[in-house]
Formats: structure tokens, C-alpha cells, sequence
């Protein structure tokens, strides 16, 4: 309590049981005015969601890598334009993400190596139709009507098998400036009753894909454990690896410094010649060959094999040597322009 002038007002022992007994004897409400209980909104416990704001910077980076190259391998699959496009990674719970699927779905389990779990790679019915029709060079008429089919035939599951393979294993490629990662297929369902790589409350990291085929846009996703991805979630955290997933202007320097260190071989040809092998047992000491090179022309300088210089034949500190004259450009050392 504060009075008038701003100090606070500190009730003494009397005055503090002169108010307990008037509560108890009913003289002083003490009803809440807060409004009743039953208005009060109910908090489920269970759908806490405190890991959905853990930040995986890596997995962006690995994702938007992803996208470039399966968008470059669906397009010459079908030998059409196809649009990938990454929108977004969330982690919610598995029984909340798995309610969301319709029957039939097209869900593939892939094994995760060597990290322990296993992800599925869901992909939208209609987006399967379509782009198997157009492998087997089928039209818009007839993929519009397997949309309200239930299952795949034998020869469909097999090639969303190959389907899957083409996606992982871009992702594969994606991860491999991170981590060594590798997905295995395993089967692929159309009941999500009936998949299960989690329990119900375990959270799972939910990557969703945007495609655009011709008049069909679906989506698919990438549902992995998030305790699989435990071990390497330092590296994911890293922002270190975020920033050196770019460009780094040091990077030139440090590569001139290292080749400014290193050898090479150089060797000069004084000339070349034919001779027979009778010739050659018959030379001793003393005897001359003659080389197709004069004396003026400048000798060939090679650096590991390839033609890098034009030198001359002379003596330094009374050791033979070569003088460099100029550089010899690639054209003329492959002897044509490229």
C-alpha cells in the first residue's frame, strides 16, 4: 500500500488481526471478481511444444541445397519443368502430424545410416499419378481420373521406389558437405494407421516441399525423428556452418599460399630424333646424334608434364641451366585453339 505522498503504508499487528476477524466473521468479502472458474480456458500439458523454437540453422542450408538438385532431377525425368521450391521445417508431435494424412496416402519408410531411426518421405497422391503418367507417356485426362483411386498397382510401387531413390538420394548429396548421411528404403504404405516410426508424443522434424508439375501442385515432406537427429545436433546448431556454407573470399588466398609451397617437376627437351636400335648398340663415347631442333630455336620447358614455358640451353655458376624467355600460352601448347 502507498498513501498520498508516494511512501508506503505498512499496516501494523492490530490493525492486521482486526482484519482477520473481520473475514471471518463476514464482515469483509473476499469473492474473487476475476470472473468464474468455468470461463477459464484449459491447458492441455501434453501438447507443450518448447521444441518447436530449437533453432537447426544446418538443416535450412542442407534443405535449400536439396531443392536445386531435385528440382534439376524430376525435370530431366519427365523432360518437363518441374518447380521445387522449400517452404518451411516445423516440429510437432507424430500423432498430431500423422492425423493430418488422408487414406490413402503415399507414405515411403527410409533408414536412416548410421544414425539410429527412421524417416518417411510422403508424397501427395495426385503428384504420383501425374508424374508416372507422364513417365509412361500418359496426359492430364488420365491422371486426373487415378486421383480418387486407393491403392497402386504392383508396377506403381515400384517405381515410387524409384521415385524415392531419386530423392534420397539428392538428399544425400545435400548432406554431404555436412555430415556423412545415408537413406535406405525400406517399403511404402498407403495407411497411415499402419506406419509408425515413433511414438504417438515423440517429436518429429517436418520438412515440406512445394511442387508445381504442370496443372498438379502438391507438396511433399520429409518426417524425421528428432531424436535421431541427436547426435549430430551440434552441427545443425552451428552457426559457424551456416556462415561457411558461403562464398569465402580467405578461401583464395589460403589456396595461393598452400600452391605457393608445393613442388613440381620441370624438365627441358633439347630435341628428338630417329635412330635404329642397330644405331643405338653401336654409339660409344665420343659420338654425336643430331636432333631435329636447332640451336637457335628456344628449347620447350615442361611443369609436371605440360609445356608452361620457352627456355635457352646455357651455363650458371658453372652448372648447366636453362634461362626462361616467355609463357607459353595453352593454345599453342595443345597446338590448336581450344
Amino acid at each position: 500500500m502507498a498513501d498520498d505522498k508516494g511512501g508506503e503504508k505498512i499496516l501494523s499487528q492490530n490493525e492486521v488481526d482486526t482484519l482477520l476477524n473481520a473475514v471471518r466473521e463476514g464482515e469483509v468479502s473476499v469473492e474473487s471478481k476475476a470472473g468464474a472458474g468455468n470461463s477459464l480456458p484449459k491447458y492441455d500439458f501434453t501438447k507443450q511444444r518448447k521444441l518447436v523454437r530449437q533453432k537447426m540453422p544446418g538443416l535450412k542450408i542442407v534443405f535449400d541445397r536439396f531443392q536445386r538438385s531435385f528440382r534439376q532431377t524430376l525435370s530431366s525425368l519427365v523432360r518437363k519443368v518441374v518447380v521445387v521450391e522449400y517452404l518451411q521445417t516445423e516440429m510437432v508431435r507424430y500423432s498430431e502430424w500423422i492425423a493430418t494424412l488422408p487414406v490413402p496416402s503415399c507414405l515411403s519408410i527410409v533408414r536412416l545410416s548410421p544414425l539410429i531411426g527412421q524417416s518417411i518421405v510422403s508424397m501427395e497422391p495426385s503428384f504420383v499419378y501425374a508424374l508416372i503418367d507422364n513417365i509412361c507417356g500418359g496426359g492430364k485426362i488420365s491422371s486426373q481420373s487415378r486421383k480418387k483411386e486407393g491403392d497402386f498397382t504392383p508396377i506403381e510401387f515400384k517405381m515410387i521406389q524409384k521415385l524415392v531413390t531419386y530423392f534420397t538420394n539428392d538428399l544425400e548429396k545435400a548432406w554431404a558437405t555436412l555430415y556423412e548421411l545415408n537413406y535406405e528404403f525400406v517399403r511404402t504404405d498407403t495407411n497411415p494407421e499402419y506406419v509408425s516410426i515413433v511414438a504417438p508424443s515423440d517429436v518429429v522434424v517436418v520438412a515440406d516441399f512445394g511442387i508445381n508439375f504442370e496443372d498438379t501442385a502438391s507438396r511433399i515432406q520429409l518426417v524425421t525423428p528428432l531424436f535421431a537427429l541427436d547426435p549430430i545436433k551440434n552441427l545443425l546448431s552451428d552457426h559457424t556452418f551456416v556462415e561457411q556454407s558461403q562464398p569465402n573470399p580467405n578461401w583464395k588466398i589460403w589456396i595461393g599460399q598452400n600452391l605457393l609451397q608445393s613442388r613440381a617437376s620441370c624438365s627441358v627437351e633439347l630435341g628428338q630424333t630417329e635412330i635404329s636400335m642397330g644405331e643405338v648398340l653401336a654409339l660409344k663415347t665420343g659420338d654425336t646424334i643430331q636432333l631435329h631442333q636447332y640451336v637457335s630455336n628456344p628449347l620447350p620447358m615442361f611443369v609436371e608434364g605440360v609445356r608452361k614455358f620457352d627456355s635457352r640451353m646455357g651455363t650458371s655458376c658453372g652448372q648447366k641451366a636453362v634461362q626462361i624467355e616467355n609463357v607459353v600460352e595453352k593454345a599453342n601448347a595443345d597446338g590448336e585453339d581450344e
